[in-house]
């Protein structure tokens, strides 16, 4: 590993080396850098395996020394796997009908990581582990070849991962000819349906079956898993998925919630002072955030269903959008003058806010989500109730997690599911959907009123579980400690100089 593509890392050769391996997406990066900072934080050390465009989205250069992190930008080879110039990313590809390429382009990094790893140039020490993304089955290779340990990263919860892992395992739609016909999944702690067409499982295409599978057999192989979860929401699922699997399940998170070093400044903090000024001029949790994440793109009538319900529940809002089409979109907004009805009542964002920010600010009340796991836990974390509006992937599951489990959030009533990379057909939630929902969980009487006491007391426990002495706190101890006491053990290269190779 060069200086060229490393920050030098203080430390030395008897601590804990982990290296980490994301997904390269932003809701599946994000988590894997807060852990990244969570681990060196606590004195591990950490290499962050990215590719030289991604490298910029971590929102620090490698080279300042800020964070005790390496980062490993490796070429990622889009020509050799068919993908267009520059698409690194899973939300920089064009379509699905790409992603088999991307996973591709994915797996081909293998023999460069392992070069790179056992290059060890300078004061690197050798690896102790892998923690890589579920959707990276490449990396079990890697880690046996490196003779280390490799831990599976579930951006899920545990709830939704186990589940997934039931589905699969019993093959709950082997002779179903309907898509939308729910199915109970089997060897589960609670009774649960879910149809085709919602399951996680819905991405088509060549190869995507053998992927999937892939995947799970890798997963099984793994040593542990970790969880960007925390024991006190999801403790009979956290134990059912560890006697399931017959490995340890670490649950660290709120990975985003552990202290960190601060971020540079970016060039999007504009918007986030745009909205955080605007909601310092609200009332105390009356306001309505409305996001779906970084992968969704909506069509422009189920958007104009979205701002007309918004519209009619007479709340303040702000609504962040991501539409299929732009031009579309601005051109309903001029012509319809939705903004100038709203005035001061709402705030449309276009592509990002401050999500976080947002979410923790007094004056917000509720969150309008697509239920991926990441905006699920910022809002527990933040203490607030939700409105689930789920699209694809674990979404549904995490929306019965949310909705059945906790009892923090209501439904807004999905008639259908989308698809990740294509626009739905129709509209999946109407404006009286939207315009019920939106009322049901600002409500201030007895049941809404018990719904926002659970959500605030989820997001005490959150916030305990990653202090000193938490559960989260202890099991990062812990795995830092299970991770040395491996690599003492077993890793080939600890008895080797630096400049030995095998």
């Amino acid at each position: 590993m060069s200086a060229g593509s490393a920050a030098a890392v203080p430390g030395t050769n008897s601590a804990a080396h982990f290296v980490l391996v994301p997904m390269m997406a932003a809701g599946h990066t994000g988590p894997m850098l807060d852990m990244a900072r969570t681990l060196s934080g606590r004195g591990a050390l950490v290499t962050f395996v990215t590719t030289p465009l991604n490298l910029p989205r971590l929102g620090r250069a490698p080279s300042d020394g800020a964070l005790p992190i390496r980062f490993l930008p490796l070429r990622f080879p889009c020509a050799e796997a068919g993908l267009p110039e520059g698409c690194e990313s899973l939300d920089a590809l064009p379509g699905l009908g790409l992603l088999r390429n991307f996973n591709d382009a994915c797996a081909m990094l293998r023999g460069p990581l392992v070069a790179l790893l056992r290059d060890r140039e300078g004061d690197a020490p050798p690896a102790s582990c892998v923690v890589s993304d579920a959707c990276h089955p490449w990396t079990g290779g890697v880690a046996r070849e490196l003779g280390v340990p490799r831990f599976s990263f579930d951006g899920f919860c545990a709830f939704s991962s186990l589940c997934m892992r039931q589905m699969n395992l019993h093959r709950i739609f082997e002779g179903v000819d309907d898509d939308t016909r729910p199915v109970r999944v089997p060897a589960f702690p609670i009774d649960v349906e879910i149809s085709r067409a919602r399951s996680p499982g819905n991405f088509t295409g060549p190869g995507m079956k053998e992927f999937g599978e892939e995947i799970m057999a890798e997963s099984a192989r793994a040593d542990g898993l970790v969880v960007n979860s925390f024991a006190e929401m999801e403790p009979m699922f956290v134990d059912a998925y560890e006697a399931a699997l017959g490995k340890k399940v670490w649950t660290i998170g709120p990975l985003f919630l552990a202290p960190t070093m601060p971020l540079a400044a970016t060039a999007e903090d504009a918007n986030a002072v745009r909205c955080v000024s605007w909601l310092d001029s609200k009332k105390p949790r009356t306001v309505v955030f409305v996001s779906f994440g970084s992968l969704v793109r909506s069509s422009l009538p189920q958007l104009v269903e979205i701002g007309h319900g918004l519209e009619a529940t007479k709340r303040p809002f702000i609504w962040v959008v991501k539409p299929s089409n732009l031009a579309e979109f601005e051109r309903w907004l001029s012509e319809d003058g939705f903004e100038s009805r709203v005035g001061e009542t709402g705030l449309v964002i276009r592509d990002w806010a401050p999500q976080k920010a947002i979410l923790s600010h007094p004056a917000t009340g509720a969150f309008v989500t697509h239920c991926g796991w990441n905006s699920v836990l910022e809002c527990v974390a933040a203490g607030l109730p939700m409105v689930s509006c789920p699209h694809f992937a674990e979404q549904f599951m995490n929306e019965k997690l949310v909705v059945d489990v906790l009892r923090v959030g209501v439904p807004v009533g999905v008639k259908g599911a989308a698809q990740w990379g294509v626009e739905a057909e129709g509209v999946l939630a109407t404006r009286q959907d939207v315009e019920r929902a939106v009322a049901a969980v600002m409500d201030c009487g007895e049941e809404g009123s018990a719904r926002r006491a659970r959500a605030a007391e989820l997001g005490r426990k959150a916030r305990e579980a990653v202090v000193h002495g938490g559960s989260s706190f202890r099991n990062v101890a812990l795995l830092i400690q299970h991770v040395q006491h491996r690599a003492s053990t077993r890793n080939p290269w600890i008895e080797k100089k630096p400049n030995d190779r095998r």
